[in-house]
């Protein structure tokens, strides 16, 4: 018992009684949420999980009697700071917004308006609740978050990092001085250093101000580390509600021991990797160029940088400083490190997506330019953007991005997608052959041909990110890069596209570059790990050297910084 529900006589700040909440689908009222009750207590957290869909987020907005247009609350009550949320007048309910219960929004840098400064936001949020708006009292709340640099608050939004954003919608929400703080997925696009100082910033403003921790997450190790009971849902229902120790610890309900088995640890005992794809059981051939042949180099390097400098615009910093590294054939390499480390604009820069200033780049586009234990010759188109490189470079190396979301066309179906590549490079001709290859290819992602039809809008997360494997593995690559493609997935979806990815290069005998924040995710799946910080690598091994015994300070304070079920679950 935390010490806030400890206090005599203390009232829940939250009461959420048997609350069922529909919406409507035609003629029909469809449950989103079923018999829900739970309660908080000033100071307290409670923590709602569940995969996509299961209604955890309805209920979250429901406190601030928020729903999606259609749904309405068919049962119970919810109350907050006392009052009845859906029996409030219009006007009450715009004061409780805010004023009572806040929201901190899953994509900060989506939720702040690009063309204003962060004092002029911050200034906004004050005012819409007629408070002092003045520049003292702004800078207050950019202290009380841990801001930082007063000259912060003169910025835009995109001239400041993931965390700092973060902070930014924190204060925002803090205004009015909020009985409740509901966090939708807050940590979840953060690096581990940034993802701790943001925990502990809640924890500072849980313990100061009394405040009230309603989150959404589906990362069990951030739900451990913060939140003093959990209300795991599946399908709009209750599954298993409770201490979070005792939930997490000892699960009572199957459906919860599947998310904790799912959920990614970092085992500190651990000897090596996941070992490099078997070469033995690569998929053979169809169609005299098929699926995995050009995935098979040879037993060298597939690929090499030598020195590798890269900047978005002229006279701007390097982004990336003579980044050197190499990934075998068949083997995964992990590159890591926290926000504006430069891992993603490596991913970028061999994918094509930007050009390398500087530096030497070799890679095994087909069987014959690897050369036995040896690095095939250097490629100058490969410093180049896509559309300058070879077909046959651009065919070879293949992006899986981070939000398969924005990476899908919405208007095309999911057939038309894998379709692209397949006509693009020339992979089969006929019609027929491309129907087939797309519904072979929707198989080997463990979806059925019945997906084809589909467009993304009617798909989840987990099964988006299966068409974004998909449309990368019908070009046929030798190399697969994975730019945080588990970020927003559930853990236990998150687990079966790990187990996938590791699946395919197995079969395929693919290497693959993995970019990744997540220390736990990395040690699932990579062989060797490069961490980076500010723009150049500071050390990198084997998986098992680098995770288990790390040379560097910084790696030390990544591994540190790391939250999961191994560390965070406490009495």
């Amino acid at each position: 018992m935390t010490p806030a529900r400890a206090q005599a006589g203390a009232d829940p700040v939250i009461d959420v009684a048997n609350v069922s909440i529909s919406y409507a689908s035609g003629t029909r009222m469809v449950p989103v949420a079923r018999n829900i009750t739970f309660q908080v207590y000033p100071g307290e957290a409670i923590a709602l999980v569940g995969e996509s869909g299961s209604g955890k987020s309805t209920i979250a907005r429901a406190l601030l009697g928020s729903l999606r247009a259609g749904s309405q609350l068919v049962g119970g009550s919810v109350r907050v700071g006392g009052a009845d949320v859906f029996a409030l007048p219009a006007p009450e309910l715009r004061s409780l917004r805010g004023g009572t219960v806040a929201l901190v929004a899953q994509n900060a840098g989506h939720a702040l308006t690009p063309s204003l400064r962060v004092s002029t936001q911050i200034a906004e949020a004050l005012r819409a609740h007629g408070l002092d708006a003045s520049a003292a009292r702004i800078t207050r709340l950019a202290e009380l978050v841990r801001l930082g640099d007063p000259s912060l608050l003169q910025r835009y939004p995109h001239e400041l990092s993931g965390g700092q954003q973060q902070r930014v919608a924190i204060a925002m929400a803090l205004a009015a001085e909020p009985e409740v703080l509901v966090l939708d997925e807050p940590t979840t696009a953060l690096d581990v250093v940034t993802q701790r100082a943001i925990l502990d910033l809640l924890a500072e403003l849980r313990s100061t101000l009394g405040v009230a921790v309603v989150l959404v997450s589906h990362d069990l190790g951030v739900v451990a580390e913060i939140a003093d009971t959990v209300l795991v849902m599946r399908r709009g229902a209750e599954v298993e509600y409770g201490r979070t120790a005792q939930v997490l610890r000892a699960p009572g309900a199957e459906y919860t021991r599947t998310l904790v088995a799912a959920a990614p640890r970092l085992d500190r005992d651990a000897a090596q990797g996941p070992g490099p794809a078997d070469p033995e059981h690569r998929e053979p051939s169809r169609d005299g160029a098929g699926a995995g042949q050009a995935a098979r180099p040879g037993p060298g390097p597939v690929l090499a940088c030598r020195g590798l400098d890269v900047r978005y615009r002229r006279g701007a910093p390097l982004a990336v400083k003579g980044f050197t590294a190499e990934i075998m054939s068949g083997e995964t390499l992990a590159v890591v490190g926290e926000s504006g480390s430069g891992k993603s604009t490596v991913a970028q820069a061999l994918a094509g997506l930007i050009a390398a200033e500087n530096g030497e780049i070799s890679f095994a586009a087909t069987p014959s330019d690897a050369a036995e234990g040896s690095a095939p010759a250097p490629r100058s188109d490969l410093l180049k953007r896509a559309g300058r490189r070879s077909l046959q470079v651009r065919r070879a190396i293949q992006l899986v991005f981070q939000n398969a979301d924005l990476a899908l066309n919405p208007r095309r179906t999911v057939g038309d997608s894998i379709a692209r590549p397949l006509r693009y490079f020339r992979v089969v001709r006929s019609r027929a052959q491309i129907a087939e290859r797309v519904e072979s290819l929707l198989t080997e992602v463990g979806l059925d041909g019945s997906f084809a039809g589909r467009v993304p809008a009617q798909l989840s997360g987990g099964q988006r990110q299966r068409i974004g494997i998909a449309r990368a593995l019908a070009a046929e690559p030798s190399l697969l890069i994975a730019d945080e493609i588990t970020t927003a997935l559930d853990v236990s979806v998150q687990a079966e596209v790990l187990d996938l990815l590791r699946a395919l290069q197995r079969r395929r005998g693919l290497s693959c570059l993995f970019i990744s924040h997540d220390l736990a995710v990395v040690q699932r799946v990579a062989d060797h790990v490069a961490v980076m910080k500010s723009g150049e690598i500071v050390e990198q091994g084997t998986a098992g050297q680098i995770l288990i015994a790390p040379a560097h300070p910084y790696t030390r304070q990544l591994l540190d910084s790391t939250v999961d079920l191994s560390t965070a679950v406490k009495e």
